[in-house]
Parts: C-alpha cells; structure tokens; sequence
C-alpha cells in the first residue's frame, strides 16, 4: 500500500511537472548564459518549486475547509483541470512539449528562476492541485512522508534536466520530446479521470449516507 501511494504520487508528479517540457523552455531562456548562470538559476527554481508545493502539500486543504470547500468536491475539480492539461500534452500545446514555444517570452526578466520558472512552468497549477488530492488521501506520517519524498525525487530529476537541457535535447530530439509528451498527457488524462470518480463517489457518499 505504501509502495502504491509512493508509486503513483511519483508518477503523477513527473507526468504533470514534465521536466523534459520545462527543459525546452529553459535552453531558449538560458541560452546566452555561462556554465555558473545556469546552475545558479536552476537550483533556485527546483527549490522554488518544491517550497510552493510543499506548502500546498501540507496546508492546502486546510485552506480548503476554511474557504468553505470540501474535498469531493475539489476532486471533482482538480480531476478536471487536470484533464484539460493531459488534453493539451496530447494535442501539441507548447508549454508540454510542443514545437512552436515561444522561449523568449521571459527573457528580459530579472529573475526567470522564480517566474516562469518554478512558478508556472514547474509548480503550475496541476502540481498544486494533485499535491493537495494526494495528501488528503494519505493515513498517517508515513503516508505522507513517501508523498514527500516522490515530491522531493521528482524535484531533484527537474533539476538534473535543467542542468542537462541542452545535452538532453540534443539526444532526444523534436520528436522524441514530442512522443515523451503524448504518452505522459495519456498518462495524465487516465489518472484525471479517475480522481473525478473518486470525487463523485465521496460525494454520493455524502448526500446519500
């Protein structure tokens, strides 16, 4: 069981914080950058990343009760969020894979490690969101501590993609971006479909309990 919950959170994690996507994005922005620039920039956007989802990990929910939100319902919600991210993996939207990314959007900005970087390219909305489902099906520290440590892996497999951008794209090519992109968005698009389930059905529970 708690192989399943460290399993399935990591997969989720990846699929949806796609580092291979956010690599695109970050040899266009990092382009005329040194060896020491590149490093610097994507150590603070993984650990970034990882503060703003841990935060959402822990705290999210209980920012859910006080908005007045139940969680079957936020399941229903996040399910389908989540779907319309796999559907534009699949479909070619740039942002997760695609071709046609404009990289030198954020350019000129002074500090693109925290935006767009960590926030929104790596620790979007999606990432939130399943943060917060995963960690509200957990039971007990332990639970919660392999859904950390997913968290912290896929972390740590961003930064290395970011390090490794440039050597990665080489080697992977356009069209293997591309196909990495449409499996992962199928991925995805299954695993959305099941927490809207997962939230019709706590909500049948409810009102019909």
């Amino acid at each position: 069981m708690l192989t399943q919950k460290f399993l399935n959170a990591f997969i989720s994690l990846l699929v949806i914080a796609n580092p291979l996507g956010v690599a695109t994005v970050f040899v266009g922005l990092m382009s005329h950058c040194t060896a020491s620039e590149i490093r610097a920039v994507a150590t603070k956007a993984a650990g970034v990343a990882f503060g703003v989802l841990l935060f959402f990990a822990f705290f999210g929910e209980p920012l859910l009760r006080e908005l007045g939100i139940r969680l079957p319902s936020f399941h229903v919600a996040g399910g389908i969020l989540l779907f319309t991210i796999a559907f534009r993996m699949i479909f070619g939207d740039a942002r997760f894979g695609g071709a046609s990314a404009d990289q030198n959007t954020y350019a000129d900005r002074s500090d693109i490690a925290v935006f767009p970087l960590a926030i929104p390219l790596i620790a979007g909305p999606g990432c939130m969101t399943v943060m917060i489902l995963l960690m509200s099906r957990t039971d007990g520290v332990v639970e919660e501590g392999s859904i950390v440590l997913a968290l912290a892996l896929v972390m740590g497999l961003t930064f290395v993609c970011l390090l490794a951008a440039r050597n990665l794209l080489r080697v992977v090519g356009v069209s293997g971006n591309v196909i990495i992109s449409r499996i992962m968005g199928m991925l995805l698009a299954a695993r959305s479909v099941q927490f809207i389930v997962d939230g019709l059905r706590d909500m049948h529970g409810l009102f019909f309990s």
